[in-house]
């Protein structure tokens, strides 16, 4: 599979037929919504992640989201940064479940599970070890794979700046094998992801352009990966924020009752056993 990508197909046109939306999403295994958040909430939380990188002194005062630029997404402590960015109130906020129940045609549950990105442009740079490979979300998450994880930018993305790209009906082939993958680490450990050889040519990779009040949800067994920042004259910054969404009905796992801080100190459980190896029963 080469990197050239087609456009996300926009179903806001959809999110009041949940028929044809979960038709769509059935086949596709994503739905992408653009503008379906409130962009106020969405500013704030950026706001708020700006305001992070101040107070770790990372940007100097007085640096504004036009202006933001960080040396190093490692150099940042990155358990400190969630107690700046209050994504819950985005999540959780009743606009923003009327969507999430839109999509999912039934009351649900956010985790408490946030991850937060604050990626500086690495134009003319190695790829850097922090991005994810190709990997479902579903082999590091359980017990239940009925979750969907949400996707949103928090500035607007560019094919330079980079987000997440999918593969367009790769989750209709189920679980996959992962593999280290040694150019890919997090936590001072080789994260697991999809060898290249697993994909069909049929199995096209999707990736758009996108602003702020966008979301883009996905099945579990979704094959995505990370695009990098290889922005220049300007660079720019990209700064996202995911979480996963269950139905209320199914089992809660540990990924979906811990907040990110708790689980990443907490090697074997969740999802840092899967990138560590480390056997457990909580999932």
């Amino acid at each position: 599979m080469t990197d050239t990508f087609s456009e996300y197909v926009d179903c806001m046109p959809l999110l009041d037929d949940r028929d044809a939306l979960h038709r769509f999403y059935d086949e596709h295994g994503y739905v992408y919504l653009r503008g379906a958040l409130d962009r106020e909430l969405v500013r704030t939380a950026a706001e708020q992640m700006l305001q992070g990188l101040i107070a770790l002194g990372h940007a100097a005062p007085g640096t504004t989201l036009d202006t933001l630029a960080i040396d190093s997404f490692e150099a940042v402590d990155e358990v400190a940064m969630h107690d700046y960015v209050r994504y819950d109130e985005l999540w959780n906020h009743p606009s923003t479940r009327k969507v999430w129940e839109k999509v999912f045609g039934e009351p649900v549950f956010v985790f408490k599970s946030t991850t937060i990105r604050y990626y500086p442009s690495a134009a003319g740079s190695a790829e850097p070890s922090f991005l994810t490979p190709l990997h479902q979300d579903g082999f590091y998450i359980g017990p239940n794979k009925d979750f969907r994880t949400a996707w949103i930018p928090l500035l607007p993305t560019t094919r330079a700046i980079g987000g997440v790209a999918l593969a367009d009906g790769s989750h209709r082939k189920g679980p996959r094998e992962h593999v280290v993958t040694e150019n890919f680490r997090r936590f001072g450990h080789a994260v697991r992801g999809i060898p290249a050889e697993e994909f069909g040519a049929d199995e096209e990779l999707l990736f758009s352009a996108m602003a702020p009040g966008d979301v883009i949800i996905f099945h579990a067994f979704m094959c995505h990966k990370s695009i990098p920042n290889v922005s220049a004259h300007p660079a720019g910054m990209r700064m996202s924020m995911d979480t996963r969404i269950q139905p209320a009905s199914s089992p809660r796992g540990f990924n979906a009752l811990t907040p990110w801080p708790e689980s990443a100190k907490d090697a074997s459980k969740g999802v840092l056993s899967k990138i560590t190896g480390t056997p457990t029963t909580a999932e």
